[in-house]
């Protein structure tokens, strides 16, 4: 780690020299420290200490009897007693952290922990810290069976949010269709209890996964940056390219230094965007999946001008998505990003495989689902989904009557085993609309077939699978929604290749034999393999790159509306 002294940047209403750290965990991403100012969250425990000596056990609802009727001093205050009950019944009703009117080590070690939630993206109001440390530092009287209750709710919901997440995932976003193991909060508090350390054990809970502890690494850096002002602004205007003097370069040079997307650190102010900044331009829009052009137009200026505090909310609600995961994914798994038009092999945490992929369009987006990969298909046929003949190949063949002929598919009078092909030139297609329309469209082998050379199976409920694609052009685009819900792969090839590895050593040539053969066939993996297909909008690559995509489903939006309408 080293240090650099950097010219004054000016933040609003003051002028400051920041001293920049180059962090390891992010590569371009820099972490501001403010000549030792900079303020970082601390999250200080309580220390143990004596519970308001005026309250007598005596003169108090006693904690059995307060379970029993669920009465509690203190207004506003929510309690799930069902659970709370349960827990403590499990232990004879006898109180979890307090004795002979002392605070146990354990209870400042659970609040220490949720004083630190904030560094997860969650609220440490909602598990009742202040009401807790109001009647520590007595501002407020409770009694001692009231604040072990409060504590044993708070670390309860805490548990469940650490593990499952803050939102119920039906109602938050109804195309998230993973379903995580529901944890038993109880069984878990009562493990961590009996534990040589409650706050390790609990802080365990969280996804172990490197996509997970890195937003969280930056969750804590941008918010560093919005506590001074996070970065400058960029005004509108002309778009800025290589060989431009204007005024607006300089807030696009520092708005880029703070993002991390300059190399050299030797900034002056001059108002010329020259080559060095062009480069710093194609960075940022690769991480944020522009058109790298270098050149700053409408859609980079949009980008560049998101707040900070605006990229805090999407790093808050992609982590909340890691949440939603099991926590175990597996030693060897597909990661398929919609939202990042994105798919990686990884194998033991590490990523060996990368490449582009085409999802859904908007209207026929294709949800978030886990499934395993089974077996591949070469030289498939395309058997058209129903609803897709009727609503795509049925009005193109209305429109030109050799449609389905020069583009290889075969009719049959239906689905049945049993059902005879027809030649499509003996059928009046004028005549055909959704309250009529029977027939089985198939596509046969070929170049020319939708689904391209090679089809991956992984059967699930949504009839969702990857495959190959005769329109590679479209991977050049930066936004790559043109499918009707599957996934098309950039390079299927390789991805066949490196799937099919296990019981023989498979290579390229071998499965271009398979496909010049012409013959359909299918071939089983030599073991199953996870694939989630996920929608991240946020998240931090192998490299230490931050990368932000657009909500091109709407499902952020629909996310955070949960996100601010849960209240505790």
């Amino acid at each position: 780690m080293h240090t650099l002294n950097l010219t004054a940047i000016r933040l609003p209403g003051r002028r400051l020299t920041l001293r920049y750290i180059a962090c390891p965990v992010f590569g371009l991403l820099l972490c501001l420290v403010l000549g030792g100012v900079l303020p970082v969250p601390l999250f200080a425990a309580s220390s143990p200490g004596t519970l308001d000596p005026a309250v007598s056990p005596r003169s108090v609802t006693t904690l059995a009897h307060r379970l029993e009727t669920g009465d509690f001093p203190l207004q506003g205050v929510r309690i799930d007693w069902a659970l709370v009950r349960s827990f403590y019944a499990a232990r004879g009703f006898q109180p979890a952290w307090h004795e002979n009117g002392e605070l146990l080590p354990d209870a400042s070690e659970s609040l220490g922990l949720i004083a630190s939630a904030s560094r997860d993206g969650l609220y440490p109001e909602e598990y009742h810290l202040n009401e807790i440390q109001a009647g520590l530092d007595m501002s407020v009287t409770l009694p001692q069976d009231s604040l072990d209750i409060m504590l044993t709710d708070g670390l309860l919901k805490y548990i469940r949010h650490r593990q499952n997440g803050r939102l119920n995932t039906q109602s938050a976003d109804p195309q998230w269709l993973i379903r995580s193991a529901p944890v038993d909060a109880v069984a878990v508090l009562q493990t961590a209890l009996e534990s040589a350390s409650v706050d390790r054990t609990l802080a365990a809970l969280s996804p172990g996964d490197r996509g997970y502890q890195r937003l969280k690494n930056l969750l804590q850096a941008y918010r560093s940056l919005a506590s001074v002002g996070g970065w400058p602004t960029v005004p509108p205007g002309l778009k800025l390219e290589e060989g431009v003097h204007d005024h607006r370069v300089q807030p696009l040079r520092q708005r880029l230094l703070l993002s991390g997307d300059i190399d050299t650190l030797d900034v002056t102010d001059t108002f010329d965007f020259d080559e060095q900044l062009e480069l710093a331009v194609r960075r940022f829009q690769a991480r944020h999946g522009l058109e790298i052009d270098g050149i700053v137009g409408r859609h980079t200026l949009a980008a560049l001008n998101v707040p900070v505090e605006e990229r805090i909310q999407q790093i808050l609600l992609n982590m909340e998505r890691w949440r939603w995961l099991p926590k175990e994914l597996g030693s060897r798994y597909l990661l398929v990003n919609m939202a990042g038009f994105d798919l990686q092999v990884i194998e033991n945490e590490a990523t060996v495989m990368d490449m582009r992929v085409i999802i859904g369009r908007p209207y026929r987006s294709t949800p978030a689902f886990a499934a395993e990969m089974t077996h591949l298909v070469f030289n498939p046929y395309w058997n058209v989904p129903h609803k897709l003949a009727l609503l795509d190949l049925l009005p193109a063949q209305q429109q030109d009557p050799q449609y389905l002929t020069r583009k290889g598919f075969r009719v049959f009078s239906g689905w049945s085993k049993g059902a005879t092909e027809i030649d499509p030139d003996s059928i009046d297609w004028s005549q055909y609309d959704a309250s009529n329309f029977g027939f089985r469209l198939r596509q046969e082998p070929g170049v020319a077939n939708s689904l391209g050379r090679i089809k991956f199976m992984m059967p699930n409920p949504y009839a969702v699978y990857l495959h190959d694609t005769p329109a590679q052009h479209l991977f050049k685009r930066a936004v790559r929604t043109f499918s009707s819900g599957c996934i098309r792969v950039e390079q299927p090839v390789r991805l066949a290749t490196t799937l099919l590895q296990g019981g023989r050593r498979w290579a390229d040539k071998d499965v271009k034999q398979i496909i010049e053969s012409r013959e359909n066939r299918a071939v089983f993996l030599p073991r199953k393999i996870p694939v989630y297909m996920l929608y991240l909008t946020a998240w931090v690559d192998d490299a230490g790159r931050v990368h932000f995509r657009d909500d091109v489903y709407g499902r952020d939006l629909l996310v955070r509306k949960a996100w601010n309408a849960v209240t505790g």
